[in-house]
């Protein structure tokens, strides 16, 4: 279990950094203006905006965030796709039937993508969902 926990926080350390240069790369967007209002007239801090559903970690959109997560599973020949709301990871080995079949893959995708997020695990023989693979936790 140990090897599980150690492989999810690189598996995020790794999604967090691709993310990040994403980010950097990403152009600012020409509709996001200072805001005139803050908490006092001295204060130089910009009160933060609440983010939408599209927003996520460093700014990035959804399509920025599937690259970056396809990227980080690359070892398993991950393919990373949107259908609708419901993002699915795609791994070229695995087994669909087995105990802990999307479990590692599932918890990284748990902190990296949006809480109401739908997510899948798509092996060859098979889809498990994120729901599933990590309800026992």
């Amino acid at each position: 279990m140990r090897s599980l926990i150690t492989r999810s926080g690189l598996v995020i350390a790794t999604t967090t950094f691709v993310i990040s240069l994403a980010a950097c790369a990403a152009p600012a967007s020409e509709s996001a203006t200072p805001s005139t209002t803050s908490t006092s007239p001295q204060s130089s801090e910009k009160p933060a905006a609440a983010p939408s559903d599209d927003d996520y970690a460093f700014g990035t959109d959804r399509d920025q965030i599937a690259k970056a997560i396809e990227a980080a599973f690359a070892s398993e020949k991950g393919q990373a796709r949107w259908e609708g709301d419901t993002f699915v990871l795609s791994v070229a080995e695995g087994d669909a039937n087995d105990d802990l079949a999307g479990f590692t893959q599932c918890r990284v995708l748990m902190h990296i993508l949006n809480e109401n997020d739908v997510s899948i695990i798509e092996f060859p023989n098979g889809q498990v969902a994120c729901a599933d693979a990590l309800a026992d936790e």
